[in-house]
């Protein structure tokens, strides 16, 4: 799949500081040398690009050298660790990022309102245990890898306001934790899959200011935790499914302008 390469290169970091989640035994909180490392190695791949705000990301002089140095980047810009000290959130968002390194992330990817242009690389796929993704607010293009439905930890999917092609990936209903999904404001095509019934933990499921056709799927009704249902601004057409009167906890359902 041909990507920009500060996407590309930002999703290969957060591959990377996942292995090291799955691998490092946990140590105190101010010993997590191999990340640190790992987040240093990236930085300093940025060259002239490198980010101002990445200014914190410098090892403690006091620990940078000796054999029993350890250095950490729980207090750096954008980082959390958690009380072990091994990273699980990185945060870059507002942040210019250009021909940024290959970031694989723990917990969460946070990568909104930036300038990320290019499209999702399908190794995204391999964040197993990713819960959290906010890409919105950038210029995204292309199709929605179907390896996306690897993510089977994701619970928070927010990918809107793109120009993102295409249609949902059928993947999508592996997807049994995710409980909010936002698409709206891309140029998605195709029907809304059936298989997102399977999610049947969603509370929000936007949708809206697309170019979806076809008809609603009888397995939303299905979405017994909904309260919010957003398919607005499409060309959906056909009669309302009678399912969707199961939806008892809903609080909003917009279908208009279909």
């Amino acid at each position: 799949m041909d990507t920009s390469p500060e996407f590309k290169r930002v999703m290969s970091l957060v591959t990377a500081l996942a292995l090291f989640a799955t691998f490092v035994i946990p140590l105190p909180v101010h010993a997590s040398p191999a990340e640190a490392q790992a987040l240093l190695d990236w930085k300093s791949s940025l060259g002239n690009h490198s980010v101002s705000s990445l200014s914190s990301w410098t090892p403690s002089p006091h620990n940078a050298t000796g054999s029993g140095s350890t250095v950490s980047p729980c207090a750096w810009y954008g980082i959390s660790c958690d009380r072990a000290g091994t990273v699980i959130r990185i945060n870059l968002t507002s942040a210019y990022v250009e021909e940024i390194g290959q970031l694989h992330l723990l917990s969460e990817v946070a990568l909104y309102s930036n300038q990320l242009h290019g499209s999702i690389p399908s190794s995204l796929g391999n964040l197993s245990k990713l819960a959290r993704l906010y890409v919105y607010n950038n210029s995204l293009s292309g199709s929605i890898p179907p390896e996306m439905g690897n993510m089977t930890n994701l619970e928070v999917l927010h990918m809107d306001t793109n120009f993102l092609t295409g249609p949902i990936p059928s993947t999508f209903g592996n997807l049994t934790k995710l409980t909010e999904l936002h698409l709206f404001s891309n140029e998605l095509t195709g029907s809304i899959p059936q298989e997102l019934g399977n999610s049947n933990l969603l509370s929000t499921l936007s949708l809206y200011d697309n170019n979806l056709t076809g008809s609603i799927p009888l397995t939303l009704g299905n979405l017994i935790e909904l309260t919010f249902l957003y398919l607005y601004g499409n060309q959906l057409s056909g009669r309302i499914p009678d399912e969707i009167g199961n939806l008892r906890a809903v609080v909003d359902v917009e279908l208009s302008t279909n």
